[in-house]
């Protein structure tokens, strides 16, 4: 048996890892030169670079394991999360999340707190109650929720509409969702936002970046991963895989896994029948240019991650954000490192800019909200996801939820894998889908 995975991000290399385990011919192309794909890092001048996700949570069961398998148990730390919100030019810190004495310590601030206009907080109350009834039945270790799906075409925006008001919307959910998806409140559905909040629960970190796990797992696949190879067409025939098409000519497969994205999946495999070709259609990503400031001081104050920006800023910004104090080895020691990241609407226009205009639109930006942020970077490293995270758009989970179901055989010897496959998408969701396609070769051998 011949297997042959596309793409070599979490989900590519996850599917090749565990089928190479069970000793399964399998080969896996990737078109760019590196792997890891939105989960990749890279070290530069003492600095490392996420260019993509950053975090894993405790729930994380197949990030962990897989750590622990490859040697890297002991580079799992805890991340106490403190975040502040910005207002009228003011920023107020909220108490840190983890442990109970956190909290505690946190109790000045939240006496301080004035980051909300008052009229939020019944509304929130509201949006909170209705989110917690829907709580009661998630079972938060699970990928995928079925006792969601009456939400899947509701939005965040008209959820909290409808149980909350504008202004908890454009003052707490509106930026959260911006931070957590890189999407608009209308573009992101409220199941996922709902899912999001009870996974990333005993936040987690790798201390050398979150992409050192894609690369641990390519260290173990150098020979069945092949690099800067892009496959043009997942050829099929008669209703049944045949193997993939590449620079050097047609690689017969028994088996092909595609762990791309959605939409590269519809380019590659333009004969899937309409079963799996109109869900794939439903899955929409949020686009974002990523500048990772590297400074001489970090810029917040120290203990600080995170500011999280209102709506009605008007910034292409969700958040500014000081990641050094994540772990010592993502930066020199006094140094600062903050990673900027465009969304939404008023983001676009800046994808026709060339990276020298961006990076001081985004200078030009975060001095607008931290005027103490004066200095020039040592380094400005620009990363531009044309489709960044899955949104999670409204309808998107019935339809991929259906596919899962009850097409998947639709195509003899074709599997899927990517994080749009699970409701909460996530690098922990494309590993385990990357599994999850592998488990399926291994069942029909």
């Amino acid at each position: 048996m011949k297997v042959a995975v596309v793409g070599a991000g979490a989900a590519g290399l996850a599917a090749t890892y565990a089928l190479k385990k069970q000793g399964v011919d399998v080969t896996c192309f990737e078109a760019s030169g590196a792997v890891g794909g939105r989960a990749r890092c890279y070290e530069k001048n003492g600095f490392i670079f996420d260019t993509g996700a950053q975090f894993m949570v405790s729930m994380c069961e197949a990030q962990t394991r897989l750590a622990r398998e490859l040697g890297l148990a002991d580079q799992i730390l805890p991340f106490d999360l403190k975040v502040s919100l910005w207002r009228d030019g003011s920023i107020y810190p909220l108490p840190a999340t983890g442990s109970f004495a956190n909290l505690v310590n946190g109790i000045p601030d939240l006496l301080r707190f004035r980051g909300l206009p008052f009229r939020v907080y019944p509304q929130m109350a509201r949006v909170g109650l209705a989110m917690l009834k829907r709580y009661m039945n998630v079972e938060f270790g699970k990928m995928s929720q079925p006792c969601l799906l009456d939400l899947g075409d509701t939005s965040v925006a008209d959820f909290v509409l409808e149980h909350g008001g504008p202004e908890a919307l454009d003052w707490a959910m509106a930026p959260m969702t911006a931070s957590l998806t890189l999407g608009e409140a209308d573009e992101v559905g409220i199941a996922h936002l709902i899912c999001l909040l009870g996974f990333y629960s005993g936040l987690l970190l790798m201390e050398k970046g979150i992409g050192s796990l894609p690369s641990a797992l390519h260290d173990a696949l150098k020979d069945e991963v092949r690099l800067s190879t892009p496959v043009r067409e997942v050829v099929i025939d008669g209703g049944a895989v045949r193997g993939v098409e590449v620079d050097d000519g047609f690689f017969e497969a028994d088996h092909v896994i595609c762990a791309t994205t959605a939409s590269a999946a519809l380019k590659i495999a333009p004969d899937l029948p309409d079963s799996i070709a109109g869900p794939l259609e439903k899955v929409r990503y949020s686009s974002t240019i990523h500048v990772m400031l590297a400074m001489e001081r970090r810029l917040l104050p120290a203990g600080l991650y995170a500011v999280s920006l209102p709506r009605g800023a008007g910034s292409f910004l969700p958040a500014l954000n000081e990641c050094s104090d994540k772990s010592p080895y993502l930066a020199p020691p006094g140094s600062g490192l903050s990673h900027c990241v465009t969304y939404g609407r008023r983001a676009r226009g800046l994808f026709e800019l060339d990276d020298d205009e961006v990076v001081e639109r985004v200078l030009q930006e975060v001095r607008r909200f931290i005027p103490s942020a004066t200095g020039q970077p040592l380094m400005a490293e620009v990363v531009r996801w044309d489709e960044a995270i899955c949104l999670e758009s409204p309808g998107q989970f019935p339809a991929i939820y259906c596919l899962k179901r009850n097409a998947m055989d639709d195509v003899r010897g074709l599997h899927l894998a990517g994080e749009y496959m699970y409701l909460i998408s996530s690098v922990e969701g494309a590993l385990r889908s990357g599994e999850d396609a592998a488990a399926a070769v291994l069942a029909s051998s």
